[in-house]
């Protein structure tokens, strides 16, 4: 009788394994998920529960994305890099005997800076951390062929190593994700063009739009709010650059209601994704700063104060300081 019983739960499982539209992919159900705003803490490392109920209610199934909320932010890039370009100037030293401690000492810093990019793109693109997280904002939606309403979901990742790939993150949240507009918020140093290159290849293969806001006359935000950390014209400039972003991009994606799930992400998905989810967070969702310093320190790898790891208080104060009213105006 036990093995019957026994025979009859394999049937079972082989024919669920059999009719599960993405069972190739089971094992990245493991690993993709994202914490829910209200649980943001890690236990020996390890990933909080994902936002299983956040898809659920955007009909979308986590078994079919091949993400995963990885993020890492190493302490020691910045000191390594300047190891590394001294170790180079002492190599190149000989070759610049004509050089005076000026022009020396600015090939340094560009040396140093050059060592910091190649560094962060191996840890943050490179090892795979895609840093993932979903949000679907209140009373929003998006409508398909049929007819059809869903609730609009703005997907998170960071830049991925591998955008054309069959199994990549990238590609799974065109695909299973219904994502029809890809915003790339990139808008730094490090060498990114082939990715760029890679994600608009496969954007118009699956009939998905792309921006890269880098490109747009408002899309040198965040520097503006890191230089100017006071109230005054510049600030009050980069806010409404913002505001600009988020009707023309999210809500109205080329003046047009949005035709499926929207992506954004920037180089590692902290900064500034974590800038524009913070303030989707709050002027659409309504929710407490509390619950959006939660998801912000989450995305940016913060375990403590000795341990901040990308945590900048400059990006939470820009978010509290954003008012709703302000996606409101005309």
């Amino acid at each position: 009788m036990k093995r019957f019983i026994r025979s009859k739960l394999i049937l079972v499982l082989m024919l669920f394994v059999l009719t599960s539209a993405c069972q190739k992919q089971e094992v990245q159900k493991q690993t993709w998920d994202s914490p829910p705003e209200s649980s943001f803490v890690r236990e020996n490392g390890s990933i909080p529960p994902g936002q299983i109920s956040t898809l659920a209610r955007a009909n979308i199934d986590p078994g079919c994305l091949t993400c995963n909320s990885q993020n890492r932010y190493a302490q020691n890039l910045k000191p390594n890099s300047e190891v590394s370009a001294s170790r180079l100037m002492e190599k190149l030293t000989p070759y610049l005997k004509n050089l005076d401690p000026s022009q020396k000492e600015e090939l340094i810093e560009e040396l140093e800076d050059h060592m910091m990019w190649c560094m962060i793109r191996a840890v943050l693109i490179d090892a795979n951390n895609n840093n993932f997280g979903a949000l679907v904002l209140k009373d929003k939606y998006w409508t398909d062929e049929k007819g059809n309403k869903h609730p609009l979901t703005v997907f998170r990742i960071a830049f991925t190593p591998d955008p054309q790939g069959e199994n990549s993150c990238y590609r799974s949240l065109l695909t299973e994700g219904h994502v029809k507009h890809v915003i790339n918020l990139y808008d730094g140093e490090m060498f990114v063009d082939d990715l760029v290159a890679a994600e608009r290849a496969v954007a118009e293969e699956l009939g998905a739009s792309y921006v890269r806001t880098a490109e747009l006359d408002y899309g040198h935000w965040r520097d503006t709010i890191r230089k100017h950390p006071e109230q005054g014209p510049e600030r009050e400039k980069a806010t409404q650059n913002v505001v600009r972003l988020i009707k023309e991009q999210i809500l109205m994606p080329a003046g047009e209601p949005p035709r499926g799930n929207i992506l954004i992400h920037c180089g590692g998905g902290m900064h500034r994704t974590g800038m524009i989810i913070g303030i989707l967070q709050k002027a659409i969702n309504n929710t407490s700063m509390e619950e959006i310093e939660k998801t912000y320190r989450y995305h940016v790898g913060y375990r403590n104060e000795s341990q901040k790891s990308g945590f900048e208080q400059g990006n939470l104060d820009f978010i509290n300081e954003f008012k709703k009213e302000y996606l409101n105006k005309r």
